[in-house]
C-alpha cells in the first residue's frame, strides 16, 4: 500500500511538508550540537559530564531502530503480547552490568571493550575483540539500512537503491560534525517523538477500535499472553526466544553493543550511570515495547473484529495486511489518514527511528576505528585536534561500508526477527561468554581467551552451514526438533567458548598464578580500579552537592584544576586531590556545560567562590556569569 497513491495531493503534500521539516530541524540541531566538541574525548563520550537522564531518555532512540517499528509490529501481529519479550530480558544481566562491568570500565578510563581486551589479556585478544564487534555493530547498521529502505518503499513507493544513500548522508551529516553530544541531544528529542508517534497509534487506533473493551474482546486468546507458542513450530516461540535473546542477545547489547556503552560512559559518575541503566530498563524499555509493538496488537483486534461483524469500524475503512512488514504502515494510514499533520509527524518518526538508532552505532564503530586502530597501530602520538579530524573521516567511512552492506540483506528471505537473528546471533557468543569469564575469574589466561574466541567464533559460524550441533541443543532446551534453530546458535555459541575457555585455561599451569596486571580490571578488584581512577586514595565519605557558586578567574591555576572555600569543601567532604565536578546550576542543561577538577586548593575569599583558569572555563564550556554546583565523585 503506497501513501502516493491513496492519499488526495494536498494530504501528500502536507505529509511530505512535515517530514522534510522534521529531517531539517533534527540535522541543525545536531550540527548545533557540534559546537560542544572540541577533543576526542568530547566527540565520543561527551567528556563525560551529563547528568543520568539526558542519556537515560536518549537511550529511547537508541533502543527503537527503523526496524523495531517494522519487526515487532509485525511480530505482535503475528503472536500478539509475547512480541514484548524482546525488550523486557535485560533484567537478567543488569545486576552484572551494573555493579562488575560499568564500574571496571568507568574506573579504569577504559574507552572500547577491545581496550579493555588487551588491558586484561593482551593485544591479540583486542583484535580478535575488534573483529568481531565491528562486525556485530556493521550488521546493526545495515540491518536498519534495510528496514528503511522497506519502510519508504511500503510508504511511497521510492526505490530503496535511491532513498536509502540520500538518508544515511543526512544523519551521517551531523554525526560527523558532532559526535555523541550531537547523537545525545538529537536522540533526546527523538526518542520524545517516537513515543509520541507510537502513542498516537494507541489512542487513535483505540478509538477506531470503539475503545479499549472493544480492542481487549476482539484480541485473540493466544494474543493476550505474555508468552506464547512456548514449544511449537512457528518463526517466534517463547522458549527460543529466552535462550537466544535473553541470556546472550541482552547481553550483548549492554555488554558489548559499543554505541550503548559509550551513552553510560558519557555519564559524570559511576553512580549517574547505575541510575541511567536502571531508569532504561525499568521505564524506557517496557514503554517501547509497548510503542514498538502495538500496532500489530491493534491490527489483529481490528481484522479480528472485522471478521466477526458486518459494520466498518467507527467510520474507518476496512483494514487490510497484505504484507506484514508494513503492519505498522497499514495501522498508522488507516487510523490517521484524516488527520493529515499527525500522519506525516507519525512516518517521520518512523524515519527518525533510522537516525536514531544508526547515528549511535556509527558514532561507536569510528571510536573503535580511533581507538583500537588508528591511534595504537598508525599514528600514537598526534595531538587531539588530529583525533578528531580522523574521528569525522572514520565516521564517514563507516557511512559508506554500512551502505554495501545492504545490497547483501535486500537478497535475505523470511521474517525481520529471522533476518536480524541470523547474524546477530552468530556474531556475539564469543565476545560476551569471555567477557563473563574475564570478569569473575583471574586466573582466565590471554591464551585460553583468544582460543576460546577464534575456536568459538568459527565454529557458531560453520553452524549455518552444519546445523546439527545447534539441532541436538534445540532438541534438549525444546524436547522437540521443532522451530528455527536461530535462537540457539547464540546459546550453542556461549557453551562452546566457555568450555573450550575454562577447559584449556584449568590445562595450563602458567595461568595459575593470579597477575597483578588484572587488578582493577575484575569484580572483585574494583577498589584498585578506584584508585587508577582517581590517582590516590579513594574518598569515599557521604557528602551533599553545593549549589550557587559564582565562578572566578585564578591564573595560577592549571586547566583541570580549582580552589574552593573551607566551608564548601566541609559540606563537600572533601579534601585535596579529590575528583569534583563543576556544572552550570541550570538543571535542563543536564551536564552540557560542565567538567571535572581536582580540588587544588582552599582560598580564603568568599565561600561563594569558586577558582579555576580560563581555559578550564572554556574547556567546561561554562559561562562566568551564570552560577554553578559542585559535587564530589570520589
Amino acid at each position: 500500500m503506497e501513501l502516493t497513491h491513496l492519499l488526495p495531493q494536498k494530504t501528500l503534500f502536507i505529509v511530505f511538508g512535515v517530514i522534510i521539516f522534521y529531517f531539517l530541524f533534527v540535522t541543525c540541531m545536531g550540527v548545533y550540537f557540534s559546537r560542544f566538541s572540541s577533543n576526542i574525548n568530547d566527540f565520543f563520550f561527551s567528556g563525560q559530564r551529563f547528568s543520568w537522564w539526558l542519556p537515560a531518555f536518549s537511550m529511547v532512540a537508541t533502543g527503537i531502530g527503523s526496524y523495531s517499528y517494522l519487526k515487532y509490529s509485525q511480530q505482535g501481529f503475528n503472536t500478539g503480547m509475547s512480541s514484548t519479550m524482546v525488550y523486557m530480558n535485560e533484567w537478567f544481566v543488569l545486576p552484572i552490568f551494573v555493579f562488575a562491568w560499568l564500574p571496571v570500565l568507568y574506573y579504569n578510563r577504559i574507552k572500547s571493550v577491545p581496550e579493555y581486551f588487551e588491558r586484561r589479556f593482551n593485544r591479540t585478544a583486542r583484535y580478535v575483540a575488534v573483529v568481531l564487534i565491528l562486525a556485530y555493530i556493521f550488521y546493526y547498521i545495515g540491518y536498519n539500512l534495510y528496514t528503511i529502505g522497506l519502510a519508504l518503499d511500503g510508504l511511497f513507493g521510492f526505490r530503496p537503491i535511491y532513498t536509502v544513500p540520500l538518508v544515511t548522508f543526512i544523519l551521517g551529516f551531523y554525526v560527523t560534525c558532532g559526535g555523541q553530544t550531537a547523537v545525545i541531544l538529537t536522540d533526546l528529542f527523538q526518542g520524545f517523538m517516537l513515543y509520541v508517534a507510537g502513542f498516537l497509534i494507541v489512542g487513535f487506533g483505540l478509538y477506531a477500535l470503539g475503545g479499549l473493551g472493544e480492542f481487549w474482546s476482539y484480541l485473540p486468546l493466544s494474543h493476550r499472553l505474555p508468552f506464547t507458542s512456548l514449544n511449537a513450530n512457528p518463526s517466534f516461540n517463547s522458549v527460543g526466544v529466552f535462550w537466544g535473546d535473553a541470556l546472550v542477545g541482552s547481553a550483548a547489547f549492554l555488554f558489548m553493543n559499543q554505541g550503548v556503552l559509550m551513552r553510560f560512559l558519557s555519564v559524570r559518575s559511576v553512580k549517574q550511570a547505575r541510575i541511567t541503566a536502571l531508569f532504561n530498563v525499568l521505564i524506557c524499555l517496557p514503554l517501547s515495547a509497548i510503542t514498538v509493538g502495538v500496532a500489530g496488537w491493534i491490527a489483529k483486534s481490528m481484522i479480528t473484529k472485522q471478521n466477526s461483524v458486518d459494520s466498518s469500524l467507527l467510520n474507518y475503512e476496512t483494514l487490510t495486511v497484505t504484507d506484514t512488514y508494513h503492519v505498522f504502515i497499514n495501522v498508522a494510514f488507516e487510523v490517521l489518514k484524516q488527520h493529515e499533520l499527525l500522519l506525516g509527524l507519525v512516518i517521520a518518526a518512523l524515519l527518525a527511528a533510522l537516525m536514531s538508532t544508526v547515528d549511535t552505532l556509527i558514532n561507536a564503530s569510528a571510536a573503535i576505528g580511533v581507538y583500537d586502530i588508528y591511534k595504537p597501530l598508525v599514528n600514537p602520538n598526534k595531538d587531539e585536534k588530529h583525533y578528531l579530524r580522523v574521528a569525522r573521516f572514520a565516521s564517514a567511512l563507516v557511512i559508506g561500508i554500512s551502505l554495501l552492506l545492504v545490497i547483501w540483506f535486500f537478497q535475505q528471505k523470511g521474517t525481520l526477527m529471522a533476518i536480524h537473528y541470523k547474524g546477530i546471533m552468530t556474531i556475539i557468543p564469543p565476545v560476551v561468554t569471555t567477557v563473563f569469564i574475564a570478569l569473575f575469574w583471574r586466573r582466565f589466561d590471554a591464551f585460553s581467551a583468544v582460543l576460546a574466541m577464534i575456536i568459538g567464533g568459527a565454529t557458531t559460524i560453520l553452524t549455518g552451514i552444519f546445523p546439527e550441533p545447534v539441532m541436538y541443543l534445540r532438541s534438549f532446551f525444546m524436547g522437540a526438533e521443532l522451530g528455527d534453530p536461530i535462537y540457539f546458535r547464540a546459546v550453542f555459541g556461549a557453551i562452546l567458548t566457555t568450555v573450550i575457555g575454562v577447559t584449556v585455561c584449568l590445562c595450563r599451569s602458567s595461568s595459575k598464578k593470579a597477575s597483578k596486571e588484572v587488578e582493577g580490571l575484575t569484580a572483585d578488584t574494583l577498589d584498585k580500579a578506584m584508585i587508577f581512577f582517581k590517582g590516590g586514595t579513594p574518598n569515599l565519605e557521604p557528602s551533599q552537592k553545593v549549589k550557587n557558586l559564582k565562578l572566578s578567574l585564578d591564573s595560577e591555576l592549571n586547566r583541570g584544576e580549582i580552589c574552593l572555600s573551607q566551608e564548601v569543601c566541609d559540606l563537600l567532604k572533601a579534601k585535596l586531590g579529590d575528583n569534583i565536578y563543576v556544572s552550570d546550576n541550570r538543571w535542563w542543561l543536564g551536564g552540557i556545560r560542565s567538567g571535572h577538577f581536582k580540588l587544588k586548593g582552599i582560598h580564603n575569599q568568599n565561600e561563594e567562590i569558586l577558582l579555576l583558569s580560563e581555559e578550564s572555563v572554556q574547556r567546561a564550556y561554562m559561562i562566568l556569569n551564570k552560577k554553578v554546583f559542585v559535587e564530589k565523585i570520589i
